[in-house]
């Protein structure tokens, strides 16, 4: 295909001129001509990147079939002067992209941000009937579409493009404005190349960067070096814009501290404020605390170098928080992750990174409620420069979190099919198409209903007390001489015995722990060897149900016919859960050594003590299991803490028997 991508491109700073340019080289990978339209070039100094000729060189490139061609608008002025001065960003891209169209027709438009991009492929998808598909992001979906002079051109936009690519909460109001729910996409997934990101790999030679922008010919971009920091000592790092809701103000006391505590540490910055006032802010109160030669403040690197930006970092801070666009998700967290580094940031954020529950802080990442509480930032900051020792073990935590987290992603795969259906006037299907997965309505009477079937029951059974009905007629039944009601007895029973124990735990109090602080140790963060040492306690309320034979056999009935004649020799061992706000969770099905782990983990042993415990008593090595209870900790089962402390809210678990 023929695709026309009008968009941010560098030298434009920020995640959606991230997206375009992945996106423009992931089409180009898998065959496609993909001309990237843009007013890149047009970019002021401080969202401008620092480009050397290398970088530009990668703006565009050849994959056998496919390419990358840029077309950068002029500078306004000159002839395109008129009063009132603006600069006609919409009209330039959509004639761009018209002229190209004319040369060689295009097959589909992607425009991604709201203003100017989709209001210009949406003139040029008039002008030349080629189909147009509209992103967006957070900023235009949160802030711009918002705005009364602005918002009916927006839904008209919106209501006439082929698709509208956004999340969910963007698509509930998409489809309140008239985009109709069909026409909505869902884009998931990392577009950066994985190997791009990695732990190991050249660190930034920060000397040699401030003598490359020393020499740049224009001052704007020189100017937009300050501090007198060298990378002679250890450092933190921060990447993207400044402001308040970015904690950049915090961060600032918070080192001050960290110098007056007599810790020797810098910072180097890869970012700059949204205008010129934020940036003298920043270097103002940066002077006034007496911190200009503990900082270092660098113009935006282009996305292939901002893991080379990390990697020279003690730890990534991304303190975004109370950020007006609820649903924005910077993607510089992953980034961090992926590249092994330590992530310290604000909960707002680590909370919006999918399954966050598996990178709980002191683990994986350290996360701050609050950020501008300047002692809790500083204490953060402090514990880390003079305990350095975890930084590493968080890192690679992290990273094998990250990884897995975008092991399955088809991003340019996903948006290739986008753009084909758009291309060919077809309707989506699959996983980019409109709607969510249904979730489970299991009360934990499935078998039972198809016992209440067998026995001509009219009324399905939802409760325990239906059970026990259930399980007496067939009882009765088996005793008047039916054996072939003999295989419902122990699926009857079965469901019985689990219903009977989540109704004891129901009757406990609903307690628990945040499962983001469900490591809880003196240690700012857990250090390699630290395990052995911590003790492991129920995280949530919750039962192991023993069995004395084989339940797999019952998850695969579908009728009666698929019942067992007999329960199948062996045992198992079941994991119950108290409902949490009324909400029931299925029971989990387990081995031996779980069962027997869940059930020492009461706050009185370490962990090295039930290993051992384990070794001594079942045979099972010391390591496997202490393996095993790392990964149970972080299935959110059991949570660790300091051996000797009190033991949180949440239960232990206890063992029972059927």
């Amino acid at each position: 295909m023929r695709i026309c991508i009008i968009g941010k491109y560098p030298p434009i700073e920020g995640g959606v001129c991230m997206h375009n340019y992945w996106a423009a080289h992931g089409l180009a990978k898998r065959g496609h001509d993909v001309h990237v339209v843009t007013n890149g070039k047009e970019v002021g100094p401080l969202h401008r990147m620092h480009m050397r000729p290398e970088d530009w060189a990668r703006c565009e490139q050849s994959y056998g079939t496919g390419s990358v061609r840029v077309h950068w608008s002029d500078q306004a002025g000159g002839a395109l002067f008129h009063i009132p001065e603006g600069n006609p960003f919409v009209t330039k891209l959509a004639s761009i992209a018209v002229g190209l169209h004319a040369q060689q027709p295009f097959d589909a438009i992607l425009s991604y941000y709201l203003e100017p991009y989709a209001v210009s492929g949406y003139l040029a998808s008039q002008i030349t009937c080629v189909p147009n598909i509209v992103r967006m992001a957070g900023s235009d979906a949160g802030r711009l579409w918002r705005q009364p002079q602005l918002e009916a051109v927006y839904d008209h936009v919106l209501r006439s493009a082929a698709f509208a690519v956004t999340g969910r909460v963007v698509a509930a109001r998409a489809t309140e404005r008239g985009i109709a729910p069909e026409r909505i996409a869902a884009l998931h997934g990392y577009p950066a190349p994985e190997e791009l990101f990695t732990a190991d790999g050249p660190a930034l030679d920060l000397a040699v960067l401030r003598r490359a922008i020393a020499a740049d010919p224009d001052p704007a971009i020189r100017d937009l070096v300050w501090g007198g920091f060298t990378g002679d000592r250890p450092y933190f790092g921060v990447c993207g814009k400044l402001g308040m809701e970015k904690g950049t103000f915090s961060l600032l006391q918070a080192l001050q501290r960290v110098a007056q505590a007599g810790l020797d540490i810098g910072l180097v910055v890869m970012g700059h404020g949204q205008n010129r006032k934020i940036e003298t802010d920043f270097r103002a109160h940066a002077a006034t605390l007496g911190l200009a030669d503990r900082i270092l403040q660098l113009p935006f690197l282009p996305h292939w170098r901002v893991a080379e930006f990390m990697r020279g970092c003690l730890a990534v801070c991304c303190l975004e928080q109370d950020f007006p666009i609820v649903f924005h998700t910077p993607t510089i967290a992953i980034e961090t992750l992926l590249a092994g580094r330590c992530l310290v940031a604000s909960t707002e954020l680590v909370r919006k990174i999918p399954g966050f529950e598996r990178l709980p802080n002191a683990y994986g990442c350290v996360a701050l409620e609050n950020v501008n509480d300047v002692d809790v930032l500083s204490g953060a900051l402090t514990a880390i420069a003079r305990d350095p020792e975890p930084v590493q073990a968080l890192g690679l935590r992290g990273r094998k979190f990250a990884r897995a987290a975008i092991r399955n992603s088809r991003y340019a795969e996903m948006l290739e099919k986008i753009v084909e259906a758009a291309a060919q006037r077809k309707p989506l299907v699959g996983p980019t198409g409109p709607g969510a997965g249904a979730t489970s309505d299991n009360d934990g009477f499935r078998l039972t209903r198809l016992a209440a079937e067998a026995l001509g029951r009219r009324a399905a059974p939802t409760t325990l007390g239906d059970a026990r009905k259930v399980l007496k007629e067939i009882e009765r039944g088996v005793q008047a001489g039916k054996p072939g009601l003999a295989p419902l007895v122990p699926a009857v029973g079965l469901e019985i015995a689990v219903a009977e124990a989540e109704e004891a735990l129901a009757g406990q109090a609903e307690t628990g722990i945040d499962p983001l602080y469900r490591l809880q140790t003196a240690r700012w963060g857990m250090g390699q060897a630290d395990l052995e040492r911590l003790s492991p306690f129920a995280a949530t309320q919750l039962a192991v149900l023993s069995f004395d034979y084989d339940l797999a056999p019952y998850g695969r009935v579908k009728a009666v016919a698929d019942l067992p004649a007999a329960p199948p020799p062996g045992s198992s061992h079941l994991v119950l859960f108290a409902p949490v706000k009324g909400v029931r969770r299925d029971p989990l099905l387990v081995d031996s050594l779980t069962a027997r782990i869940l059930s020492a983990s009461d706050g009185s042993r370490t962990a090295g003590d039930i290993a051992a415990l384990l070794q001594r008593e079942d045979g099972h090595p010391a390591a496997k299991s202490l393996e095993w209870i790392e990964e149970l900790f972080l299935s959110g089962l059991i949570g660790l803490r300091d051996a000797g402390q009190a033991l949180p809210l949440a239960a232990a678990a206890t063992g029972l028997r059927a």
